[in-house]
């Protein structure tokens, strides 16, 4: 018989062919046997198409999103932008009565947050924060947020977004 060949330990799903399977009828005196191929549901191959048996992925709540890993993205309003601009008025950053708007994000990874704002007559701000919606953390905000802190602890969505890789 020759070689089976081996599959890639990278396989996410094993296809399974359905098959006759030979008895050894003859070494008990009698001819040779032909098993039926079993019936019933398969997993598809990965180039067929047919019901998955794999489990559906789990539904997210809020301030519970999860965006791949190594990249930052919406964070879909958990935290909102609103959220960061207070937060940056809690800490003192802006005033109560500073025009400022949200410029892009915020960004998420992980509980980690990107977001740039802008203020009339100034640089952009950028602002990493950490932490789940309602209770944020200010990691950092200014022109440059690439920090000890952020180039070490944020994961590595958040550094792309904030320009801190390369």
């Amino acid at each position: 018989m020759g070689a089976v060949p081996q599959r890639s330990r990278h396989s996410t799903a094993a296809t399974l062919t359905p098959v006759a399977v030979l008895t050894m009828g003859a070494a008990c005196g009698g001819p040779p046997q032909v098993a039926p191929a079993p019936t019933g549901p398969l997993l598809p191959s990965p180039q067929t198409s047919g019901p998955s048996t794999s489990p559906p992925p789990p539904t997210l709540g809020p301030g519970s999103f999860t965006p791949p890993a190594g990249r930052a993205v919406s964070c879909g309003g958990e935290p909102s932008a609103e959220e960061i601009l207070d937060l940056l008025r809690e800490e003192g950053l802006l005033t109560g009565d500073t025009e400022a708007t949200v410029a892009e994000g915020p960004l998420c990874e992980q509980d980690w947050q990107y977001t740039v704002i802008e203020v009339p007559d100034r640089d952009p701000l950028q602002v990493v924060t950490s932490g789940d919606p309602g209770d944020l953390t200010l990691v950092t905000a200014g022109t440059d947020v690439c920090t000890v802190d952020v180039r070490v602890r944020a994961p590595d969505g958040i550094r792309v977004a904030a320009s801190c890789v390369g």
